[in-house]
């Protein structure tokens, strides 16, 4: 049960960070000249929504007994975030 909660102050503090960062992103992505430009636009957005998931999917299958998947889900935006940021350093490799 403490881990809900960690990750819940996690998950709030992400949703902060993600809009801060998905901000940030969208201002750099839309001054490039690459062809994938929409995809890291629709990706940059997605930061924020993946803590939000990860926080109210944790509570969602504590509540309907699936515990197995609570290890998942508080990695999944970390996982992601790390793609979006391997996906954005290549990209500027590129330009």
């Amino acid at each position: 049960m403490t881990i809900l909660w960690v990750n819940t102050v996690i998950s709030i503090l992400g949703i902060l960070f993600g809009i801060f960062l998905a901000s940030g992103s969208i201002i750099s992505i839309a001054n490039m000249p690459v062809s994938w430009t929409g995809a890291l636009l629709v990706a940059a957005i997605l930061v924020p929504v993946m803590f939000l998931v990860s926080g109210l999917g944790a509570w969602g299958v504590y509540v309907f007994d699936h515990l197995e998947w609570i290890n998942y889900l508080i990695g999944l935006p970390w996982v992601y975030l790390l793609l979006f940021v391997a996906a954005m350093l290549m990209t500027f490799k590129l330009i």
